[in-house]
């Protein structure tokens, strides 16, 4: 049996969420190896790049955290049915990038990251409307629980996962996309996410 064991920041989801979400998904078990936000300062130097999350793979190590998913969801089969849907996939992914510089480019991210999003949820969803607004005019032309093809696919995870998360410092985001929010619930309902998401106890990031 493969042995993974996931490096990350203790209590928080971050960018290792979908890594965690996939192994969970794929009923693969890991060790999570946790560091304490004190003492990164003098772990930082023992990781590649001097960053997290990092993977262990029976030994070999791991690094950037969509390449880890995107290992996991080759295996896992969830990158596509083919090159097509898999590029596609790939550019979904890539709101998760693009949101994350919009919001820190407005000193938004580290107000969510303190827990003090609450008092910029008016900026926060400003700021996101319009990825929002994007994927409810594409959730439109699928089959409204699927971001590519027909089939669940790591980009699934990602997106949805990822909006739920922002939507806990602004609960009322969805309110005016009822497809986003149709599209996150059937994927926070698949039996092992859902099992996991109500066991996992971390912050925003």
């Amino acid at each position: 049996m493969v042995t993974y064991k996931l490096h990350y920041f203790e209590g928080i989801g971050g960018r290792a969420e979908l890594i965690r979400l996939l192994l969970n998904y794929g009923g693969l078990p890991y060790e999570e190896v946790t560091i304490a936000m004190q003492d990164w300062a003098n772990q930082k130097a023992n990781y590649p790049n001097g960053q997290v999350p990092v993977m262990e793979i029976d030994g070999k190590v791991l690094t950037q955290s969509l390449a880890i998913a995107r290992y996991l969801s080759r295996k896992l089969g969830l990158l596509g049915r083919d090159d097509w849907e898999a590029a596609q996939a790939d550019a979904f992914i890539g709101i998760i990038e693009d949101t994350i510089v919009v919001l820190k480019n407005e000193d938004l991210l580290m107000k969510m990251v303190t827990g003090k999003g609450n008092e910029s949820a008016n900026e926060i969803t400003t700021a996101l409307r319009p990825f929002l607004e994007r994927l409810e005019k594409h959730l439109q032309t699928t089959n409204g629980v699927n971001l590519v093809g027909d089939n669940l696919t790591w980009a699934d995870l990602g997106v949805a996962d990822w909006f739920k998360r922002y939507a806990i410092s602004v609960p009322n985001l969805f309110d005016p996309f009822p497809a986003v929010k149709k599209f996150t619930d059937s994927v926070y309902s698949l039996p092992k996410i859902k099992e996991y998401v109500a066991e996992r106890n971390v912050k925003f990031f």
